[in-house]
């Protein structure tokens, strides 16, 4: 059986959906990345490439070694590690790889992943949030003139990663907008993906001059312990907005 090889603290970025660990698979063929293959502790590692995945048998097949005793060595481990390391990381093992022909010549298969890890580099990767429609993040906070009620705080985003959200607030800022400060029972409505429920963390603020001389603030929220169901909508999120992004630049290339 096939599963992600977890270290500690990527429990997180485990992705069960088998639609989606099919399509990170097709993604990968579509971008010709390198995947490096580790077996026998890591003593033994070298490139493939994924060939085809052929989803009503389950099988995915890979490029083999061309060392025949390296492949041996490779058909007989019971524990292979297959890692995508550049940009978002992909990960997950195998333990069983079997041998196989195809017309254009020798090759390996195994079986679909159960699962996988798909890590994102937090302080590099974040994607642009839609402009014509864009996600609402609504926070409760204590009314400005009668404290002891709440109002909800209505802040545009304008990009998202798996750490945490950027939004754009205009002039003047709410008094519950500072760094540092923690927001309960934030809602963020990720179109086609659902609601989160979650804490967010005041990070930086901006000041804004745009036209006019208006004043905005671009205001950086991070994730606070979110929940498993609240990480999965933002890992689906994100992964939808970096295939949206991926295909736009191969139709401007």
């Amino acid at each position: 059986m096939e599963h992600a090889a977890i270290v500690h603290n990527e429990e997180q970025y485990i992705v069960h959906n088998p639609k989606e660990v099919t399509q990170i698979l097709n993604d990968l063929i579509k971008q010709k990345s390198m995947i490096k293959v580790s077996f026998n502790h890591g003593s033994d590692v070298y490139l493939t490439s994924i060939i085809s995945i052929d989803a009503k048998t389950g099988l995915v097949y890979l490029d083999v070694g061309v060392d025949d005793e390296f492949n041996r060595r490779l058909l007989a481990s019971n524990h292979v590690v297959f890692i995508k390391e550049d940009g978002v990381k992909i990960k997950w093992t195998s333990s069983h790889v079997a041998g196989v022909d195809l017309k254009d010549g020798k090759a390996i298969k195994i079986t679909l992943p159960k699962d996988m890890v798909r890590l994102q580099r937090r302080d590099f990767y974040r994607f642009s949030t839609p402009v014509a429609n864009p996600v609402m993040c609504k926070i409760p906070v204590p009314d400005v003139l009668k404290p002891e009620e709440e109002t909800i705080l209505e802040l545009t985003l304008v990009d998202v990663s798996l750490g945490g959200i950027g939004t754009m607030v205009a002039a003047p800022l709410n008094p519950a907008l500072v760094i540092g400060q923690t927001l309960s029972g934030c809602k963020i409505g990720f179109p086609d993906v659902g609601e989160t429920n979650l804490a967010l963390m005041v990070k930086n603020i901006t000041e804004i001059r745009v036209q006019d001389a208006v004043t905005k603030y671009r205001v950086g929220f991070e994730y606070v312990e979110p929940s498993r169901g609240n990480e999965g909508l933002i890992n689906r999120y994100v992964y939808i907005l970096e295939r949206q992004a991926i295909a736009l630049a191969h139709g401007a290339a």
